[in-house]
Formats: structure tokens, sequence, C-alpha cells
């Protein structure tokens, strides 16, 4: 029997054909060829050139503190007198105020029966709606008339319209019964609204000097004090100033400085009551919301008071008519002096001031106690003295940032609780002598055009005497930024298109993006195409290189499998391992595709001639050594033309091997694939 004629590759009996493609190369201007070793593999995206240009790319992108000294237990006993031995009932709820401020530890006991402290020290009933009442309540503590001081409160004198009966006083006395019969010092009921006398013989306040809201007009022939306030002729109530002595009740020569009401004071309404003295121009003023104010100067303070220090403090009474009086506090008056400003980023301190997310709030308490305002118990040193303020949630406080004086406050002596800052002052106060506190905030989220309150707080054995001014942080309106977005080429930096203007507020995000040039290709930007609008944002540049022609992808090889020795010619279309993708980002121009064999089929030692052919569905051409037409196209951006080399279709390389030229072995031979550019077509 014969012996079939085989062919082995690699100890197989099978002929195996394969044309390896190197990288594809590019021309703009003359055919370049794209040849490479057989066996050599791509690994960039875009293959080099034959004769390459130098070129470069890159990218880049770029207080108050409510506390009692625990060893005091008489201030715990006197408290629970103040606020829990009384049990009146009380229609007035407090004002919605967070300013309001716990007095339960200022005042002695008070004088009568029917005087409280309620709602956790902050509402201070000189009496309940019920008939012939009568209270008086002082401060612990006297006050200097040498130094100036505010007293601000709300008032509430019921709502028993027209009728309403009789008062209420705030009244300064140095009352010389104070310091050994404390509760002796109240005046007559009615009439006397718990300060003056009705007549000879009857108590009275001594020493001092009321300011009256007087709710019912006293004008027949026994008790006629109000006769001479003739305007008030529909019995609305007045606010005056009035002496006590020892007969209040005649018809004229009793008040001063009055206002009469312009509706019902006893109406049901809380009003803010403040009184300002000045120590220089020795005057006193009262200012009633939605009544009135005015002054009395106080020539002689020894004729007056027998004195400059006194005691403050109110009074109160009905009589057949009746009402409720009570007062909820702001400030007290007191002899220190405190006063609030603020700086943003090192700038001028001032009492109102703008600021914005990020900047830095400094905010300093100027403070002086006056030695006039000592312990009851002592002569030289106030007793536990605290300075207090509370940040508001969009101010942060900066850690070791408080000092006195520039002298930074020793840990022991600060206290923080969230957002309240409380300063113990005992190590540092020096009475008569200005002290500066400071502190270093820093704002955080805040909506626009908020307007931020804040206040120092003076304390002594955690009672609150002096409230500063309040100073503002303004959340500024947000400025905006205005950004140039420049197209430029990146070899000569010449504008390609216009460019634009991007605008937003300050502290918003932005984020730009190159757009499409017919022609270029976007190659870098300026590091800051995306970022926040702040005061030193650069413009925005987007940089193009010019577009150019080139494979994106070219066959690294073919695969024309294993093929048996035969009698018959061999036929076989060739598998690609890889597409066939063109890019043109040029703004004109067509390109052609050219295909040759650059080195024919060997197996190292017999060479086929030209065999390979390229299929497409109208015509066959044969490859040789010189390039033939693939295809051509003035097609702009990327062209796959993959489908051209579709085996499974009959189209691309065909290999013919004729009977003779089948040989044992492995036959290698490589194609070229030239990308041309036709400007002429």
């Amino acid at each position: 029997m014969k012996k079939k004629k085989s062919l082995f590759l690699l100890g197989n009996t099978l002929l195996f054909i394969s044309i390896f493609l190197g990288h594809s190369m590019i021309t703009t201007a003359v055919s370049t060829n794209l040849q490479t070793e057989t066996v050599e593999s791509i690994e960039e995206t875009r293959p080099e050139k034959e004769q390459p240009t130098e070129a470069t790319i890159s990218s880049s992108s770029s207080f108050e503190t409510d506390t009692v000294d625990p060893t005091s237990e008489g201030l715990l006993e006197e408290k629970e007198s103040l606020v829990e031995s009384q049990n009146n009932s009380f229609a007035a709820a407090l004002p919605e105020d967070p300013n309001i401020i716990p007095i339960d530890k200022v005042f002695q006991n008070p004088i009568g029966n029917s005087t409280s402290i309620l709602e956790d020290g902050k509402l201070l009933q000189l009496n309940p709606a019920s008939k012939s009442q009568k209270g008086a309540i002082w401060s612990k503590k006297p006050i200097s008339l040498l130094s100036d001081f505010t007293f601000k409160s709300y008032l509430y004198l019921g709502d028993q319209q027209s009728n309403a009966g009789d008062g209420m006083t705030f009244t300064l006395t140095n009352d010389s019964r104070m310091g050994t019969n404390a509760d002796q010092v109240i005046g007559s009921p009615g009439m006397g609204i718990g300060s003056y006398s009705t007549k000879t013989g009857q108590p009275n306040i001594k020493s001092g000097l009321s300011i009256e809201f007087d709710t019912y007009k006293n004008q027949g022939l026994v008790d006629r004090m109000d006769r001479e306030i003739s305007s008030d002729n529909k019995g609305y109530g007045h606010v005056a100033f009035v002496t006590p002595k020892e007969n209040n009740n005649n018809p004229s020569g009793e008040h001063s400085g009055v206002t009469v009401a312009p509706t019902y004071l006893s109406n049901g309404t809380w009003r803010m009551l403040t009184v300002r003295w000045d120590a220089q121009s020795q005057q006193l003023t009262y200012e009633l919301e939605g009544v009135g104010s005015s002054s009395l100067v106080l020539n002689d303070l020894n004729g007056k008071f027998g004195g400059s220090m006194v005691y403050w403090g109110f009074t109160s009474s009905t009589g057949g008519k009746y009402q409720e009086n009570a007062l909820a506090m702001t400030q007290i008056p007191s002899s220190v002096k405190s006063f609030a400003q603020a700086s943003v980023n090192g700038g001028e301190f001032a009492s109102e001031v703008e600021a914005s997310k990020g900047d830095t709030v400094t905010l300093r308490n100027s403070l002086t106690v006056d030695n006039d305002l000592v312990s009851a118990h002592a002569n030289t040193q106030v007793e536990q003295p605290q300075a207090s303020i509370e940040l508001p949630p969009e101010m942060v406080y900066e850690q070791d940032s408080l000092a006195i004086d520039g002298a930074p406050v020793a840990s022991e002596d600060l206290s923080i609780i969230d957002s309240k800052i409380v300063v113990n002052l005992a190590n540092y106060l020096v009475l008569e002598k200005e002290m500066a506190l400071t502190l270093d905030t820093k704002v955080q989220d805040a909506i626009p055009e908020t307007r931020l309150a804040l206040a120092f707080d003076y304390l002594e054995n955690g009672t609150m005497l002096q409230k500063s001014n309040e100073l503002h942080v303004q959340i500024a309106k947000p400025k905006e930024k205005t950004l140039t977005v420049f197209y430029l080429d990146a070899t000569n930096n010449q504008e390609l298109v216009p460019s634009k203007q991007v605008t937003g507020k300050i502290g918003e995000s932005y984020k730009e993006l190159p757009i499409s040039i017919d022609g270029f290709v976007f190659k870098n930007d300026s590091g800051n195409a995306e970022g926040v609008f702040a005061e030193d944002s650069q413009d925005i540049h987007f940089y193009y290189r010019t577009g150019e022609l080139y494979f994106l992808e070219a066959p690294k090889q073919l695969a024309f499998g294993t093929l048996k020795v035969t009698n018959q010619p061999l036929v076989k279309f060739g598998q690609p391992t890889e597409g066939l993708r063109v890019m043109d980002e040029r703004k004109q121009g067509s390109w052609q595709v050219q295909l040759k064999q650059s080195q024919p089929f060997s197996n190292g030692e017999f060479t086929m001639p030209y065999l390979l052919s390229f299929v497409s569905d109208t015509a066959v051409s044969h490859i040789t050594d010189t390039a033939i037409n693939v295809t051509e196209s003035d097609k702009k951006g990327e062209t796959d033309l993959s489908g051209l080399l579709d085996a499974s279709q009959q189209r691309g390389i065909k290999a013919d091997i004729p009977v003779e030229y089948q040989r044992l072995g492995t036959f290698k031979g490589a194609l070229s694939w030239s990308l041309v550019d036709a400007p002429g077509n």
C-alpha cells in the first residue's frame, strides 16, 4: 500500500501558515508603511510613524450659669423660701426670649406674702390677681450711682382693663433699715403701690425714688394723689417718677416725667421696660414699650438717697380692684461695665462685623468691675466672678485661643460645654481696672445674610449681674467670582475659538469641560477645570493639539490555521487577531488604506511566491509587494473597518496555495498596512 504524503509542524503532520502584522504606521503627506516583525506585539493604543515627528503630549489636573455654691446651705434655703413657699397662681406666660435670666439668687427674701419667684427663677410675680395684696422685694447687693447702669425687663400688669388696680414700681432706695430690718422696707397698700405713704403715719420707703406703673387713677376727695394727671382722662394708666415720703396723698406736686398710656396698661401685654442711669449727667430715664419714655435729673444724690449707693427692687399692691403684676428680666442693674466687640481676620474691632464661611472672628469683652461691687460680707474681693458667652451654631471656638489681656487662660479656669464658654475670673480680675477677654472663632456653614447676635455675661456666684451690649456678626452675602475659560493651541497659546466667562458665588462648586473644535483634539487643561469659586481662583485654560490621521488598531497577526498537504489547491481566509480602525482628527481631507506584502511566506528553506489576495464584496485584488488600495473615505473621527476582514463572510485576506507550493513546515510572512492622506481626492 502506498504511504500517504503528510506535512508536519512542530511534530505534527499539519501545515500552519501564519501572517503577523505589526504596528500601524501613519503618514499625513506621503504614504507610510506599517511593518513590524512577525512576532512583535503592540502595547500602545496609537502606533508610531516610521519617520516620526517628535511631539510631546502631556496632561495635568491639574452664659449664663445657674449654679449654686454647694456649701451655701443658706442660699439653698433662701431660694426654696422664694420659689417654693409661695403657691400663688399666675396667668402670665413667659415671653419667648432666650435673654430672660434667672434672678432667684439676686434678691433678698420678699416682704409680704404675695411675691413669688416662679418658672425656674425667671418670673418674678409681685402679686397674683387678687384683692388687697402688697409686696416688695430688694436686691441683695447695692449698686453705685457713680457708675452707669441699665435695667431691662418685660413688664406684665395683668389683663383687667378698666378694672385694674393699683400697679407696681421700680424703686431705688438707700433706706437705713435695709441693713437691720429689711423686711420693714415697704410702703402702704392701695394707692401707695407698696412704696408711698397714703397718709401721715402710714409706712413708706425712705431715701428713695420710684418709677410707678399706675393702672388706677386716684382722683377722689380722699385718695387724690393722681388728680394732677389731667391728661389721663380715660383712665388708661400712666408711668411717672415719684419720690416716696411720709404723705404722698396730695392733689399736686407728686409726679414728674409723666407718660399717659395710649391704651390700658393692664391689657394682657408684656412690655419691655428699660431703665438707664447716666452717672455723668445724673439722669435717670425710663422707656416702656408702646407707652413712651421720660427722664429725670437728680442733681443731689446725697439729698435724695443720703449717698451714692442704692438698693434696687420692686413694690406692688392691689385694693378693691386688682391685677397680676409680674416681671421677666433680661438685664439687671450692676456697677459692671461690659462691652463686646468683634473683628474679622485680624481687622478692626467693631460691634457690627461681616464675615463669611472660613473667616476667623475674634470676640473681645472689655470688662470693668467697680470697687463698689463687692461681696456683701467682704470689702476686698468679689465672689466667684465669671464671664461667659454662648456661641451660635454657625461659629466654633478655636481651641486654646482664649486669653485675658493677651495671656492664655489656664485650662482649669476654662469650661466649655457644647457651645457655652465659661471663664473663672478669680485669678485675673482686678477691681476698677479694665480687662480684655478675647477668643477666636471660626465661621462654619451659615445661611447668607443671617445676623448672628452674641453677648458676654458677667456672673457672681452663678448669678448673672451684667450682660454686655449685643454684638452682631452678619453672614456676608456671597461674593461672586468670574473666571474666563480659554481654548488654546498648545503649540503657540493662540486662541482657537472665542473664550467664555463663568460666574459663581464664592464657595460654590464649578466644573468646566473641554469643547470639541474641528481639526483639533483636547490635550490637557490648566489643572483647575473643576473646583470651588474663591477670591483667588484663576482663569481656566484648555489646550489642544492639531488633529491627526492614524490607525487606532490594525491586526498584529493573521492566522490561516493548519492545513494538510493535498493534491488539491489549498484555499483559506486568514483570521485576524485584532480589528482594523482608523481615526481622522483633521478638519478636512480624505484618506486611503493600502496593503502590500512586505515579506513572502517562508519556512526558512522554501519561499512561496505571492499567494495572497484581498477579497471584498465587489472585487478581488492580488497582494504583492506593490501597495493596493483597500478602501478610501473622508469620514472624520473613528472609522471601524474590521468588517473588511471578516473571514466568516468570505471577506478579507485569502491564501491560494497551489499543489506545487505545498511543503512541510511553518510558513511565516508579513503584511504592511498604510494609511495615506489623500487631500486632493
